[in-house]
């Protein structure tokens, strides 16, 4: 997806893409109005990222502290009533205003790590949150993270009231696909 400006105010879907043949990595951003705290409370709280994060093709998401961590966490996917999978992770605030998460899940047989880094820039109420996913394996896993990424920073602006959020086109079209080919089975674990 290329990047685009909608008006004056960038959204996550128009600036959402998976860098070229050479790279897998996702690159996003949203502008976000809310304290500080907030925004850093919501992106590493297990309880508070349910509120955002969106995995295409699940049909709810439950997100627990692993017990005896508070950094670590599990993301589990909750398809036709009954857990599907799940993507653990570990949550690390390394700087005032930057979060780093590390994903492990299990595709296929084989355990797949990437890492997340988030900054936020701006403030203090005013925020460009920037988002960079590195260490996918796969197109197909790129392109089911780019859809993740796109709906779960669209939401987390809604979150905070949807200032300066310009919602997703109503005609946009995303097709859930598993990462790993076909449509979503909904299989991480």
């Amino acid at each position: 997806m290329a990047l685009t400006k909608v008006g004056t105010e960038q959204t996550a879907e128009a600036t959402l893409h998976a860098s070229g043949s050479a790279s897998l990595d996702i690159v996003a951003s949203v502008r976000i109005e809310a304290e500080t705290r907030r925004v850093l409370y919501a992106l590493a709280t297990p309880e508070y990222m349910e509120a955002w994060l969106h995995l295409p093709g699940v049909e709810r998401i439950d997100c627990h502290a692993e017990q005896r961590s508070y950094d670590k966490f599990r993301i589990d996917m909750i398809c036709s009533g009954a857990r599907q999978g799940s993507i653990r992770g570990a949550c690390r605030l390394s700087r005032p205003n930057r979060v780093t998460y590390l994903w492990e899940s299990d595709q296929d047989g084989s355990l797949t790590r990437s890492l997340v880094e988030i900054y936020l820039y701006g403030g203090p109420d005013h925020w460009t949150l920037k988002l960079k996913h590195s260490g996918l394996s796969s197109k197909r896993e790129s392109e089911w993270y780019s859809r993740m990424w796109e709906r779960s920073l669209d939401k987390l602006s809604r979150v905070f009231g949807g200032i300066g959020a310009v919602p997703m086109s109503e005609n946009t079209v995303v097709k859930d696909e598993d990462p790993h080919g076909g449509p979503l089975s909904c299989h991480c674990d």
